[in-house]
């Protein structure tokens, strides 16, 4: 059976189950499950267009940036960071918000734009794939008094599919 065909079974009997646990289950990596994913969940886009959208994520007001650690999972809400490219790294700085550091880049396979149900409700996010298989971060919309997501975001969320034709 191909790790497609897998994925898509795990995913039949429990669409909200998170692709780390697939990964888990399946001895793959989190990067190979997503890569994996039906295309109505999943859109990659090639890692040259990554600091493309590391410059525009700067523009899409608060998003709630994860990044995960061996299944500790630390959450920043606020804007993404401006950024300066240096010395082979895309280094975030910026008044707006706590978030700090460096993020190389060489390190990035793809971009992945996610859409999948998580605790009842549809999430939607961009997800940094590593080249070693890890996510190297996820930065999810974020949604209004109504659970709806923010129009502007969603426009932009949906703008970024574009960038996988190229």
């Amino acid at each position: 059976m191909t790790l497609a065909t897998q994925v898509n079974d795990i995913l039949a009997q429990n669409p909200a189950i998170l692709p780390a646990d697939i990964a888990a289950q399946l001895s793959v990596s989190e990067t190979e499950v997503i890569q994996h994913m039906p295309s109505e969940m999943v859109t990659l886009i090639s890692a040259e267009h990554y600091l493309e959208i590391l410059k525009d994520l700067k523009t899409w007001g608060e998003l709630t940036v994860v990044i995960d650690v061996d299944g500790s999972i630390f959450e920043i809400v606020g804007h993404f960071p401006r950024g300066v490219e240096k010395f082979g790294y895309y280094n975030l700085g910026d008044q707006r918000t706590p978030l700090k550091g460096h993020l190389k880049m060489d390190n990035v396979a793809n971009i992945a734009l996610i859409s999948k149900p998580f605790h009842g409700v549809e999430t939607k996010s961009i997800q940094a794939l590593g080249s070693s298989g890890r996510v190297i971060f996820k930065a999810y919309l974020r949604r209004d008094k109504e659970k709806k997501f923010l129009t502007e975001q969603l426009e932009k969320f949906d703008a970024l599919k574009k960038l996988a034709n190229q």
